[in-house]
């Protein structure tokens, strides 16, 4: 059952000007899953490794201090440093960069040689 309403149409004929502008730009129409995210995933993983390593002395003197979560939170949004994207800082995000730092940590080889096992 189709209704050409002017609506169905006007909505039909915007799609199939976006995806030929898209299909124009070079987009690959149609193809899904990892291999199409690829490219913006490691793009965003490196913009968020660059991050993390420009903070890392800083997360290092929070973590001497012995600071929770929340605190170290806390006292980056009270020292006016911003969080990745601009706002300020959660606990779930200091979670996530000091995981980033145990595993850039674990992937890079120790400098006696071991592979940190």
């Amino acid at each position: 059952m189709t209704t050409d309403k002017p609506v169905d149409q006007a909505i039909s004929a915007r799609t199939r000007k976006a995806l030929s502008e898209a299909k124009a730009r070079g987009v690959q129409l149609g193809r899904a899953g990892a291999d199409n995210l690829r490219a913006t995933v490691e793009k965003r993983k490196s913009t968020a490794d660059a991050f993390a390593q420009q903070h890392e002395a800083l997360f290092a003197e929070l973590q001497a201090r012995g600071l929770t979560h929340r605190a170290m939170a806390s006292e980056l949004n009270a020292r006016g440093i911003a969080a990745a994207r601009g706002g300020e800082w959660t606990h779930g995000q200091v979670q996530r960069i000091l995981n980033r730092y145990a595993d850039l940590r674990s992937a890079t080889p120790s400098a006696d040689g071991s592979d940190g096992s």
